[in-house]
């Protein structure tokens, strides 16, 4: 069994990367192609993630399960990966064949067709992607090694091919390609871990999981893509654009804050399996993680809203700051979401939970953002983002509660409440102070971290000693 602490350096650094090369990639485009450029490309990317998620099914969350319970027994991986990736290859083509149907219809004449077909390529990509397969294997050192290259190859191409307004194109073409790449790499590689067999092959014992998570994924996709689709027909490009590059910023905050505790999805259905004990352990290992970092970052994210998009995007963008702060809600809900929510669901094989869940969400999206948008533009699509994110996490918290004794830690919970409110009171009155944006921001920044940790020194938090400890030790012995 792989270090967990290993996986969970290797995955940080990887989804840090995730974040940080497309943050990069955004700032320099953000300043090329403008609002309208990046609203077109979103909506373009938006309509092709669709086909993409139904595509794939359910596969790459039930993959890493069934992976992760087989991965002791060879013959067992791959008779499961073989049956898996077949069925992937037939529904990437189906969805790929419908893709293209769409577009070249009387209703995908309103699309930029370069863009349409650009994306419809990621369609058929995913016919190789397979890092389910790693994420089972718990091979977390891989995957952040293949995707750091990757990346660094794909920011280079933006740099040389993306110069002005109208080479929004370039940038989508290399969005897609860089996917590409993570793919066959992996498919080259997967010859060290598994060989495809054909024999005694049992494609209906997936069946019904994987059609209970694919439809829980389009109903998602539902709540959670429909508010640029909604934005990009009912508003404007501009509306898009701010919305696009507001939910970047969040988004990256939650990688971020949810890094950590990704890593255990492959670990909890192990755990979940043979040892109930650890299993509960490692829950509320990871709530105390969670309270730790999304409680502080959503507070800071609030207050720094305006800071953060000028810094980052360019002036034009600054409208979308109110949109930001609504959004910095999110941090919290999807971050404690993510492992008491989805991941304690697939890992007990308790997929039909999301069903209901989804369907509540998808209508409540709909309708708020049809209500809402008309007036409050890209504010409006960020309200119903919220309270879609809240009604699945909610309904799935208690009725998971019913099956498993969730653990919260009051404890934790009471510091970081208390730590993140005297951390925000230091950085409002900072960012009242006349100074350039980028010092104003950093000096911002590293007195709130530096008052948050030391607070929590004093209440004693218990990951802040594990940390302090950490570090004394490394040191003792490097003297």
């Amino acid at each position: 069994m792989k270090s967990l602490k290993k996986n969970i350096v290797f995955n940080v650094i990887y989804d840090v990367c995730n974040v940080l090369f497309p943050l990069v990639t955004s700032i320099y485009v953000s300043r090329i192609i403008l609002p309208e450029g990046i609203g077109s490309v979103s909506y373009a990317q938006n309509i092709a993630s669709y086909f993409v998620s139904l595509a794939a099914l359910g596969i790459p969350a039930y993959g890493i399960r069934e992976i992760a319970k087989v991965r002791d027994d060879r013959r067992l991986t791959n008779k499961t990966f073989s049956e898996l990736f077949i069925i992937n290859a037939v529904t990437t083509l189906v969805s790929t064949v419908l893709y293209c149907a769409l577009i070249f219809s009387r209703l995908g004449a309103s699309f930029d067709r370069k863009l349409a077909i650009c994306f419809g390529v990621s369609v058929l990509f995913n016919l190789i992607n397979i890092d389910w397969l790693y994420k089972g294997e718990e091979e977390y050192v891989y995957i952040a090694c293949r995707s750091i290259f990757i990346k660094a190859v794909a920011l280079v191409s933006v740099f040389i091919f993306v110069k002005t307004k109208d080479d929004y194109v370039n940038y989508a073409i290399i969005t897609v390609l860089s996917l590409g790449g993570n793919y066959f790499y992996n498919i080259f590689h997967a010859r060290k871990y598994v060989k495809i067999t054909f024999k005694g092959l049992q494609f209906k014992r997936h069946f019904t999981p994987i059609m209970v998570l694919a439809l829980s994924i389009f109903l998602s996709s539902i709540y959670s893509k429909i508010d640029i689709t909604m934005l990009g027909s009912m508003s404007n490009k501009t509306a898009t654009g701010l919305y696009t590059n507001a939910s970047k910023i969040s988004e990256i905050v939650i990688v971020a804050c949810t890094s950590i505790s990704a890593v255990f999805l492959p670990r909890l259905s192990y755990y979940y399996k043979f040892d109930r004990e650890k299993f509960m352990s490692l829950i509320t290992f990871g709530v105390k993680i969670l309270l730790f970092l999304s409680i502080p970052a959503a507070v800071a994210i609030f207050i720094l809203a305006p800071q953060a998009i000028e810094l980052l995007f360019g002036k034009e963008f600054v409208p979308g700051a109110s949109t930001l702060r609504i959004l910095a809600v999110l941090i919290i809900i999807k971050s404690l979401g993510d492992l008491l929510c989805y991941q304690l669901v697939i890992c007990t094989g308790n997929e039909k939970q999301r069903l209901p869940a989804y369907v509540a969400a998808s209508v409540a999206n709909v309708v708020l953002n049809a209500l809402l948008i008309p007036v409050l533009n890209e504010k409006g699509a960020a309200i119903a983002s919220v309270v879609s994110e809240l009604i699945v996490n909610a309904y799935q918290f208690f009725k998971m509660r019913k099956i498993i004794r969730i653990p919260f830690s009051k404890a934790a919970l009471f510091q970081a409440l208390i730590s993140s409110a005297a951390m925000g009171v230091v950085v409002f009155f900072i960012t009242r102070i006349t100074l350039p944006l980028i010092i104003t921001t950093a000096v911002s920044v590293l007195s709130g971290l530096l008052v948050y940790i030391a607070l929590n020194l004093i209440m004693k938090n218990e990951l802040i000693l594990m940390a302090k400890d950490a570090v004394n030790k490394k040191i003792k012995e490097l003297w």
